[in-house]
């Protein structure tokens, strides 16, 4: 049986009599308001589609799908009115069905007459639809015409809409309307994969930004707390890398750093410096050499480069080596808060470090210190956003900072980092806060042979 509604707005009336003509006309025009709406007010594009399809199928046509590009996949509604629509993401390498295909690759529209049963019938379809289900349903319906639609916005095919109707109904006399229709579904979608594609790559960005995950070492606990100032944005400038020492696996090589500037921008550069440091690991061993290399590194970059050319960055770098229960430590620093040591007994040491910033000198040396770190001491690196938390009257400071690690002396890293992180969050309150790094490595001792 026809249904009234989609009858109505498909009929072709060239024939008709002038008042219902002027019915139909606004009819038309009325429901493309309404999918203008519909289209526009969806941001995700997932629920634009079956909305879309939702309402195609509820007041113009008996079977629809829709297909368009997002990102890295095919994104595709389709359904009949007899059923639920459904929803399918396809990766962009799975072909698309052939004549579906040629209707994105070449932005021209069809029509496709069905043969009325048999092989031919299902071939037709599979041509054109993406989803078996929808195969099988529209091969027992009596649709008989299917229409290729693609959907055309800024110069490019975004994806196309396949429409059909049931026998008795065909789109003569509806060219007109059915090209409105694609231009607004066409314009609605763009917008809204735009948006969305934005915020894909946003993420993608944002993840690859954050730091690896750190290691498990066998007798040694690592672990770190992280808290960016520009929250909404989940990156910042602060950076923290532990690595084992290529060639030597019973090494690690720990990094602690801080990068002028908030946000993503100070990120990407945070992310720029690991991955030279990581380069210059291969080269060097000893955490000076490191780092000179890598500040010669930074400071080429800014002379070529005038979106770095203002970056400095600070930086400690360590060599740990396990010598039995203990760990021998060196330790190279770039203009960068003092590195402590934590002795299980509460002792808290300070090593300074005595190079300049990355990125400032083009020669400049990166002296090594050294440590040992006995059964039950850690290591603590920080940035200046730990000692320099304002509070209501004053900074954080070292001071306060050593008091609170002689007070979890021999305790687990991970209640190290508990203590401090909760010390600094009550110091600032709801205060404004630099990006804030703190890494610390607690040493159990040799694991029994």
């Amino acid at each position: 049986m026809t249904r009234e509604r989609p009858a109505r707005l498909l009929a072709d009336s060239r024939s008709a009599e002038p008042r219902a003509r002027l019915a139909q006309a606004v009819s038309r025009a009325e429901f493309l308001l309404r999918l203008s709406r519909t289209v526009s007010a969806v941001q995700n594009p997932d629920r634009g589609l079956a909305a879309l399809v939702d309402l195609l199928l509820d007041e113009v046509v008996d079977v629809a799908q829709v297909v368009v590009r997002s990102g890295p996949h095919h994104l595709v509604c389709s359904g009949t009115h007899r059923a639920e629509p459904v929803s399918a993401r396809r990766p962009l390498a799975d072909p698309l069905p052939e004549d579906l295909g040629a209707t994105l690759d070449t932005g021209l529209s069809t029509e496709v007459v069905l043969p009325r049963s048999g092989p031919t019938r299902l071939a037709a379809l599979r041509s054109l639809l993406v989803d078996e289900d929808l195969v099988a349903q529209v091969a027992a319906s009596e649709v008989e015409l299917l229409a290729v639609l693609p959907l055309t916005a800024r110069g490019r095919t975004l994806g196309a809409l396949v429409v059909g109707r049931d026998r008795g109904g065909d789109f003569s006399g509806s060219h007109a309307f059915l090209g409105d229709l694609t231009d607004r579904v066409a314009v609605g979608l763009d917008a809204t994969l735009l948006v969305a594609e934005s915020r894909y790559v946003a993420d993608v960005l944002r993840r690859s930004l954050k730091p690896a995950r750190l290691p498990e070492v066998p007798g040694l606990q690592i672990h770190s707390h992280v808290r960016v100032a520009h929250e909404a944005q989940a990156v910042g400038g602060d950076f923290l890398d532990v690595l084992r020492v290529p060639g030597e696996p019973d090494d690690l090589l720990v990094l602690c750093g801080d990068v002028t500037g908030k946000g993503v921008e100070a990120a990407v550069h945070a992310k720029r410096i690991r991955n030279a440091v990581r380069t210059a690991s291969l080269v060097h061993q000893d955490p000076g050499s490191i780092l000179a290399l890598t500040n010669r590194v930074l400071v080429t970059e800014a002379d070529q480069d005038e979106v770095f050319s203002e970056r400095l960055a600070t930086a400690v770098c360590g060599r740990l080596q396990r010598h039995g229960d203990d760990l021998d430590v060196v330790l190279a620093g770039a203009g960068h808060p003092d590195s402590l040591v934590l002795r299980a007994t509460g002792g808290v040491e300070a090593i300074a470090g005595e190079g300049v910033a990355l990125g400032l000198i083009a020669d400049a040396d990166f002296p090594a210190a050294t440590t040992t770190l006995h059964r039950g001491d850690s290591l603590v690196l920080y940035t200046d956003g730990v000692t320099e938390a304002r509070g209501v009257t004053d900074f954080f400071g070292q001071d306060r900072l050593e008091s609170v690690l002689a007070a979890v002396a021999g305790m687990s890293a991970a209640a190290v980092v508990e203590a401090v992180a909760l010390a600094v969050s009550d110091h600032l309150g709801e205060r404004a806060h630099d990006d804030i790094a703190l890494l610390v490595l607690h040493n159990d001792g040799a694991e029994p042979a």
